[in-house]
């Protein structure tokens, strides 16, 4: 509610503001209100969304996690059986003079690195509350697993409080980012005006 209230009254604002060049036609007035009742619009759906990708992504990044849990496992039960730690094990097949061994051991030393990645990505997301989604999102993203992600989204509507709360922030940055771009063109459009 506090987002909601902040983007009216940054509306009532805009209406009170003196403008410092041309007085506005009601044509163009109209067509600010227009474009911003569309960003904010366009923002709300989108930023709603976020909470359901969130989950689908999260779901996907832990099938990947159980598929590396299965390789390291074989890689562990392979090492236990020549009675060697993981770390040994693995550079047995590094030091081999070899070029195909050495190359299987670096198959298994970036598996064991992707795993420890992996993990700790899920166990951030898993954790994260609603506030610090966005962030821990930003900062684990796997850019494969969410371009995989987006391919299959399927759309939810945003009926929980999460959703909403997200549609608000949205719409607040909407308002925002019109509000800030529609500022930024006619202050080019004054200096223009003079140097012509």
């Amino acid at each position: 509610m506090l987002s909601l209230s902040y983007a009216v009254a940054m509306e009532r604002h805009d209406r009170t503001e003196p403008s410092s060049g041309a007085a506005p036609t009601h044509g163009t007035d109209m067509l600010t209100k227009s474009i911003r009742a569309l960003a904010a619009l366009a923002g709300a759906v989108l930023l709603s969304q976020f909470p359901a990708f969130y989950d689908q992504y999260l779901q996907r990044l832990g099938g990947r996690l159980d598929q590396a849990r299965i390789e390291i496992a074989r890689i562990e039960d392979a090492a236990r059986q020549e009675r060697l730690s993981v770390e040994a094990y693995v550079a047995v097949f590094l030091g081999d003079a070899k070029s195909p061994v050495r190359r299987q051991g670096h198959v298994m030393q970036a598996q064991l690195g992707a795993f420890t990645g992996l993990e700790a990505a899920f166990a951030a997301l898993r954790d994260a509350s609603t506030a610090a989604r966005p962030l821990r999102f930003a900062s684990h993203v796997e850019n494969d697993t969410a371009r995989a992600a987006l391919a299959d989204f399927q759309p939810a509507l945003p009926l929980g409080t999460e959703g909403m709360t997200y549609a608000l922030i949205g719409m607040l940055g909407g308002l925002l980012g019109a509000r800030i771009s529609g500022r930024a063109i006619s202050a080019l459009a004054r200096r223009r005006r003079r140097a012509a």
